[in-house]
């Protein structure tokens, strides 16, 4: 039977105001959920952006007694913030976002927006599955997801060279080439120096932002720095940090910081130093990554939005995001107006 807006209570609470009990219900849905479960719809994900990039409200759907739903938010950035308008938790550091909720739950925005008290939102990474919710939008971008062999990363590996024998074979020469003129190397899936491993990595990456002309890349801003640090202490195994890493006598090539929920890693930011790309330290990265996924229960790793070249290499899974600009009052109405003659005017 679905449950739409009618035979749910919603409620708007500050992340801080949460009870104990509200918490671990929000954890028991993403635990419990087959089609979402993600770190960037967790509690701790939530946690860490409110004590860092700003303020987080959660909009919790009752049934009875019982929490059927939740959606965390935040305010945008700016004064059109201040005036109402929401965007997903993160803003632009998430690479998930909508409803977290039972099976059966269904809403439409205006509705859900309406009994929240939230005038304007404007959303991107809502994945496809979120349509069983009545929740969509427009503008289809591709996702990309790679599902491991359940044999192992070795096997994984050996299936992939009968699909991509050129990328498989080109990523093990560099390999050997990288260690037959620099030494050994080698990969720890967990950093053993998390602190100064991932200072280095927001280095290499504001260094690739910058030579390629993304001034409006994540890491230039402190508190999406901020974030990953307060992240990088989570225990929680449904965002759960890994900061892996690639060592040549002792320096690093490259590293990735991304979490883990359950079986799937988000790989979110990779980085390498720009000095060893002729031996593509990010693919060699990567690689290890695979071939250890299994022993850290890694089942399927997940490249968020996008499809380049990087991505689809490995990939054997797609689905689409979609992004939107809904309202529920005249107030958000106006609120969408202009942000979308900011947006013409600052193309």
């Amino acid at each position: 039977m679905l449950m739409n807006s009618d035979h749910l209570r919603i409620e708007r609470k500050s992340f801080s105001s949460l009870t104990a009990a509200e918490r671990d219900g929000w954890a028991r849905l993403l635990e419990e959920s087959a089609a979402s479960r993600w770190a960037f719809l967790s509690p701790t994900f939530a946690e860490a952006v409110h004590a860092t990039v700003g303020p987080v409200d959660v909009l919790l759907c009752w049934r009875g007694d019982e929490l059927a739903g939740v959606m965390p938010m935040q305010r945008s950035a700016g004064w059109l913030g201040r005036l109402g308008l929401r965007e997903p938790v993160g803003r632009q550091m998430t690479d998930y976002f909508g409803l977290l909720a039972r099976s059966g739950v269904s809403l439409d925005w205006q509705a859900l927006l309406k009994a929240a008290g939230v005038p304007c939102l404007y959303f991107t990474h809502l994945d496809e599955s979120q349509a069983a919710h009545g929740l969509i939008g427009d503008s289809p971008k591709k996702g990309l997801r790679n599902h491991l062999h359940p044999e192992g990363g070795e096997t994984y590996w050996e299936l992939l060279r009968t699909r991509e024998r050129k990328v498989v074979s080109e990523i093990e020469r560099r390999e050997r080439k990288l260690i037959a003129e620099h030494g050994a190397i080698s990969f720890e899936m967990q950093s053993a120096t998390p602190e100064s491993d991932l200072q280095s990595l927001v280095d290499l990456k504001n260094a690739q932002y910058l030579r390629t002309g993304r001034d409006g890349g994540a890491l230039l801003d402190q508190a999406n720095v901020r974030l990953l640090n307060q992240l990088l202490a989570s225990r929680d195994p449904l965002c759960l940090p890994r900061l892996s890493a690639l060592r040549c006598n002792g320096k690093l090539l490259a590293a990735h910081f991304g979490l883990q929920c359950g079986a799937v890693l988000h790989y979110w930011f990779p980085a390498y130093d720009s000095q060893f790309s002729a031996y593509s330290p990010g693919r060699v990265l990567y690689r290890h990554i695979l071939l250890n996924a299994q022993f850290f229960g890694i089942a399927s790793i997940d490249h968020g939005e996008g499809d380049t070249v990087a991505k689809r290499d490995f990939a054997n899974d797609e689905h689409q995001y979609f992004k939107g600009l809904v309202h529920a009052s005249p107030w958000g109405q106006a609120l969408g107006l202009i942000q979308r003659l900011r947006w013409r005017f600052a193309a």
